[in-house]
């Protein structure tokens, strides 16, 4: 019998959260390429990105695995020793694409997300374009950002998006 993954999600209470945000607690933040990836961290990319859009938005699994993660490096947000947020980028032309941005439902709205898009921007996008497709409803998240909208919305995954770019 192989060896049984686990997700590492243990939610952290409320009332934890708004003192963690007081104090300045320090996250983790990594940037991995596909194949230095663990498992385990694979594992908990998967599961986050699989409870935000397959459970959480009920997008079919399908457009969720494309397999183009092999393609992609991973960026990562950890809370404690737990993965939050997760977002994968393609690095290798340009413009460098940002996508699947993920923060587990019960951090959303508390500026993690905020957190991990920063610090992606800082390790991988100064000085560089980038695009994204983001979800219509996060545009004026995204613009706060940084991120510019461009073109008519349109209908990714059943979700309406436009696609912004960052100008480094």
């Amino acid at each position: 019998m192989g060896r049984k993954l686990r997700s590492n999600f243990r939610p952290i209470p409320v009332l934890w959260l708004s003192f963690l945000k007081r104090f300045n607690v320090d996250y983790r933040f990594e940037i991995k390429d596909f194949y230095e990836l663990t498992l385990d961290e694979l594992y908990d990319v998967m599961w986050l990105r699989n409870e935000v859009f397959v459970v959480g938005q009920k997008i079919t699994a399908e457009p969720e695995i494309d397999g183009l993660d092999r393609e992609c490096a991973h960026a990562m947000l950890y809370l404690e020793d737990r993965l939050i947020g997760t977002a994968r980028v393609f690095t290798k032309k340009p413009p460098i694409s940002v996508g699947r941005v993920a923060i587990h439902g019960d951090y959303q709205r508390g500026g993690h997300g905020t957190v991990l898009m920063e610090r992606l921007q800082q390790a991988l996008l100064e000085g560089k374009e980038a695009m994204l497709h983001a979800q219509a409803h996060l545009e004026a998240w995204y613009s706060r950002l940084g991120w510019v909208p461009e073109g008519e919305i349109f209908i990714e995954a059943e979700i309406e998006h436009r696609t912004m770019r960052w100008n480094g």
